[in-house]
């Protein structure tokens, strides 16, 4: 549809983004505890983070995943060493992530249910590292693609998971300090992750990047199940059933 109809495309699923934001029914502020304002503030999140293991545990592991394992700045490389530099190939890989991420948040509910978010979490980042690990490895374009799917895919099962850990375990008054520092791990990570591919790559070769960086994320996650039990053994809380009238009460 040419470039125009791609940004066309893009526009409308905003619009569609911003509608769906506008129905979502209004909040009321908690006043019950201020928070203090200033870097006390940042002090108290950053002493919450560090002691609360569930929640440290999920945030270095998405830092293991995405500093350790990020793969789009070797895409251009990967497709020029080992898949004959076909533009239209480069564009399948782009979009590859994408498209298995998307897929899992279609049937999201088969994973949000299970009562153990920060295994599933585990889980998600060791495929995510494995799939990369693959790529690496695998000497047909579309296997690389599949291989990108499924790491997409686990992706999506990572980051619902570790939002539902890092939710679950942080009291109201420090939701705003710690979903902050998953924002900013969410958001430097993946760029602190491109970093180290390329120079890795520069060193070596594109293919020796992808599978050294999948080699240490599995390693770093192993280590992150081994240290932080609490993350993998975290169940979440079951809500009360409502006793049972006696029969012929109203």
């Amino acid at each position: 549809v040419g470039v125009g109809g791609c940004y066309s495309i893009d526009a409308l699923s905003f619009a569609a983004a911003l509608y769906g934001a506008y129905r979502l029914p209004r909040m009321v502020m908690r006043t019950e505890q201020a928070p203090r304002a200033g870097l006390r503030a940042v002090a108290d999140g950053l002493s919450y983070l560090m002691h609360t293991a569930p929640v440290r545990g999920a945030l270095l592991t998405d830092l293991a995943t995405t500093v350790l394992t990020m793969p789009i700045s070797l895409f251009p490389l990967i497709n020029a060493e080992r898949f004959g530099g076909n533009p239209r190939t480069l564009g399948l890989f782009l979009a590859a992530i994408a498209v298995g991420g998307v897929t899992a948040s279609v049937f999201s509910g088969a994973f949000t249910r299970l009562p153990r978010p920060g295994a599933v979490m585990l889980l998600g980042s060791s495929i995510w590292g494995a799939s990369l690990l693959l790529l690496g490895l695998v000497p047909n374009a579309w296997l690389g693609l599949g291989c990108l799917a499924v790491a997409g895919a686990a992706d999506t099962l990572a980051v619902v998971s570790r939002s539902t850990v890092v939710q679950l375990n942080t009291p109201n008054e420090m939701l705003g300090r710690v979903a902050a520092a998953e924002q900013i791990a969410g958001q430097a990570g993946p760029e602190l992750g491109n970093l180290r591919a390329g120079l890795t790559a520069a060193a070596t070769s594109g293919s020796v990047a992808l599978v050294s960086g999948g080699v240490l994320c599995l390693a770093a996650l192993a280590l992150i199940v081994v240290k932080t039990p609490q993350l993998r053994e975290f169940t979440r809380p079951v809500a009360a059933a409502e006793p049972a009238q006696p029969v012929g009460v109203a």
